[in-house]
């Protein structure tokens, strides 16, 4: 067979040759010479050419096993029924359909009596029926159904029923039993049917359920037992369903179903099994079902399942399995299905599921564990929103948006970098936070290109790579990068805000800042962000192995698991850090909004236009931030909160919304600027500034047109280049008026803050 190229779907023998089993991780069409890959079994889409690729796709097992828990009440179909009564006699308080009789929800505190002895069906349910008596059934020879669902029946006689020899179905379904006496039911020697469940059973006794020998289902759910008496099933030999899930059970003693020889079905879930024995399950051989789910196991040694061998349907979901013995599933060669999800796999083994060549379909609840199963037809799930089995980034869409981010913030980050080195600053401070900003969006960027670059390498065959990638230093590094820029731009916003906020209401009683308390306070973000983003890589057991590889991504954000690993610490910079600096972006803001507007100084319609332009642009900012990072802090508490989060959603907010900050901050902070369209025009000025002296008709030289502007101005408000943004303004007014000599003192005083450029 020719082995398939990276990423292919299918591949074909050539006809001479005799055909050879399928590579590792694909599987035969039906009736052609073509071997597929798994991830395209059941898929909706045909790529067999007989698209058996698409057959089988249900898992039959888990369907009948579901069947058989949620069946039909013995009412389900009564208004169906429309047949004349059989009777010989009917009580006023019951009505009659054939040869059943229903008094039910008559608020009966005593079976009805002369109950026609033709009756075969009695339906007692919803009465107040507290003990039960011999009396109470006699010469119901006939009766195969008795039905006393929820009719508070406290006490259930010995011999009670013991005229009732040929009843088949009974059910005392949600009464108030609280004991079951020895020999109870061994005159119904032909019951097929008993069901027990929702009563607060706190112990059967040994002999409970002596003599029921034809006893095919026993149904003992949510019945709050502790324990099962060592010899309680002895007698059930042709027990074939038994329901013991809901209850209390902590252990269960060997060989405790040793005679159920027969028993098909059997659900333990909803219990407190702490461990499996060896000889918890002897003599099971028929077993063909078998449900644990959400029980307290936490390891599978390697006999859990000895002598399981017809098992075909196997349910251990729901409860912290850490690890699992290599021989553990080797006993069941039968099984088909087998649902591990909702445990902590954290050192399962390769080869643990290579005995099981029968299986089907398999269960987990990250997609990457599938590779430990490449035999199995259907592994789920198939992705977790970001990765699947095949590719890191899953969607289309999601590859094209992390090449254009990444893109648009690497250039936009770069283009501030130099432009701010090269050209000159009237505002050194300022200009020195906007560089550490871009330098930290450059990060992101450079985080983005590894993932994309990574995508690509691993294209059509990421599961191969899956588990080598998430705990390599590749990825560390990527998640060390993702958060040190994502912390280290909170925090240099959050200092760039503190900037502008001090300096607009507190212009005079700061003193003057300078590039030395600049560096002083970056040094400090860097450093508090660098030491935020290195914790999960110094070995500390709080954060295990996997803090930054818990997904294909690197990031640490724990949607998918809001309770994982280090969850805390997680929660902390995603929800506690981020949610903080904006609600205090989002006031210092406000504040200064206000502080601006109030202002009377200068012209009113000018002021008016300019109150405009700050609200535009304040709003701009306050507005970017919060779609950026408040939708994250909302989507991981809803996470937290136990909503489940839809995995396309998680995936988008991983590798879109969070970086897309740093493509957005060079647009807020330096590229709509008044300042640097000034800078631009200029550019774009001198460049054309040979043709305009040589063409005199072309047109007007700016400075021109400004002076042309400023002459017919009577009274002109400009603002300092150093900080237009703040109180400084220096007035053109007459030269002995008030007003002129408080701006002039407020100038000289305050010289170093921000420009109205900086935000305009």
């Amino acid at each position: 067979m020719v082995l398939p190229a990276s990423g292919s779907k299918a591949v074909q023998s050539p006809p001479h040759l005799v055909r050879a089993p399928c590579p590792t991780g694909y599987f035969p069409c039906n009736s052609s010479e073509v071997c597929v890959d798994r991830r395209v079994n059941c898929d909706g889409r045909f790529d067999c050419p007989d698209q058996s690729d698409e057959w089988a796709c249900e898992d039959h097992n888990r369907k009948n096993y579901f069947d058989q828990m949620f069946k039909k009440r013995p009412d389900a179909d009564r208004e169906q029924k429309v047949a004349g009564c059989e009777l010989r006699t009917t009580p006023e308080e019951c009505s009659c359909s054939n040869t059943s009789l229903y008094c039910n929800h008559r608020s009966l505190r005593n079976v009805p009596h002369m109950l026609p002895q033709n009756v075969q069906e009695l339906d007692l349910s919803g009465n107040k029926l507290h003990v039960l008596h011999k009396s109470d059934f006699s010469e119901l020879h006939l009766l195969h159904t008795l039905i006393l669902t929820s009719s508070e029946v406290t006490i259930l006689r010995p011999e009670a029923l013991a005229n009732l020899s040929n009843l088949k179905k009974l059910y005392l379904t949600s009464n108030r039993m609280s004991v079951i006496d020895n020999g109870t039911f061994s005159s119904n020697i032909n019951l097929k049917l008993l069901v027990i469940s929702h009563n607060p059973l706190n112990s059967l006794s040994p002999a409970a359920f002596s003599n029921l020998i034809n006893l095919e289902e026993l149904d003992l759910r949510d019945c709050g037992l502790r324990s099962l008496p060592f010899r309680l099933f002895d007698d059930l030999w042709n027990l074939r369903v038994l329901w013991l899930e809901g209850n209390h059970l902590e252990f269960l003693p060997e060989h405790i179903f040793q005679n159920l020889n027969k028993l098909q079905v059997m659900s333990l879930s909803r219990n407190r099994l702490t461990a499996i024995d060896s000889y918890t399950f002897h003599g099971l051989q028929n077993l063909t079902t078998l449900a644990i789910a959400r029980n307290n196991l936490n390891f599978l040694n390697a006999f859990a399942f000895e002598n399981l061998t017809s098992l075909l349907k196997l349910d251990l979901h729901g409860n912290d399995i850490r690890s699992i013995d290599r021989q553990a599933f080797s006993w069941m060669p039968k099984l088909e299905s087998l649902n591990l999800r909702k445990n902590s796999l954290k050192s399962l083994q390769i080869g643990t599921f290579d005995d099981l060549r029968q299986l089907k379909h398999i269960y987990f609840d990250e997609f990457h564990l599938c590779s430990l199963a490449l035999h199995v037809r259907i592994c789920e799930p198939r992705g977790d929103g970001i990765s699947s089995i095949a590719h890191l980034l899953d969607s289309v869409v999601l590859r094209v948006s992390v090449w254009g981010v990444a893109v648009v913030a690497g250039l936009g980050n770069l283009a501030v970098l130099v432009g701010r080195l090269l050209l000159a600053e009237p505002n050194e401070v300022h200009s020195f936070y906007i560089k550490n900003l871009s330098l930290a969006d450059l990060l992101m960027a450079a985080y983005l290109f590894v993932i994309a670059a990574y995508d690509l390498r691993f294209r059509g065959e990421y599961i191969h790579h899956e588990a080598r990638w998430r705990h390599s230093w590749q990825c560390n590094l990527c998640g060390f990068l993702s958060t040190l820029s994502s912390e280290s731009s909170v925090l240099i916003l959050t200092i760039i805000t503190v900037d502008r906020y001090t300096s607009i209401l507190y212009p005079l009683s700061l003193k003057r800042r300078t590039i030395c308390s600049a560096s002083i306070a970056m040094g400090a973000v860097w450093s508090l962000a660098i030491l935020l983003s290195a914790l999960p890589l110094l070995n500390i057991e709080y954060y295990g192995t996997e803090f930054y590889g818990n997904n294909g991504v690197c990031l640490p954000l724990q949607i998918h698991d809001p309770f994982g690993q280090a969850w805390e610490y997680s929660t902390f910079l995603f929800c506690g850090l981020n949610l903080a600096a904006f609600l205090f972006i989002l006031f210092a803001y406000l504040s200064m909004f206000f502080t601006i507007s109030h202002s009377k100084i200068g012209l009113r319609s000018t002021q008016q236009l300019q109150d405009r332009t700050i609200a535009k642009r304040f709003a701009f900012i306050v507005g970017t931030d919060f779609l950026c990072w408040v939708p994250i802090v909302l989507i991981k508490v809803i996470a937290m909160a136990g909503v489940e989060i839809q995995k396309d959603l998680y995936a988008w907010v991983a590798v879109f919304l969070l970086p897309v900050n740093s493509a957005l901050n060079p647009v807020l902070y330096t590229l709509t600027t008044k300042l640097f369209k000034q800078h631009l025009a200029k550019i774009v000025y001198s460049c054309r500034g040979p043709a305009a002296h040589n063409d005199s008709n072309s047109g007007i030289s700016l400075n021109s047109i400004l002076q042309h502007r400023n002459s017919k101005r009577t009274i002109v408000t400009t603002f300092s280049e150093k900080d237009p943004c703040s109180s400084n303004r220096t007035s053109l007014f007459v030269p002995d008026s008030p007003a002129s000599l408080r701006l002039s003192a407020l100038s000289s005083k305050k010289k170093d803050s921000f420009s109205r450029e900086d935000m305009l």
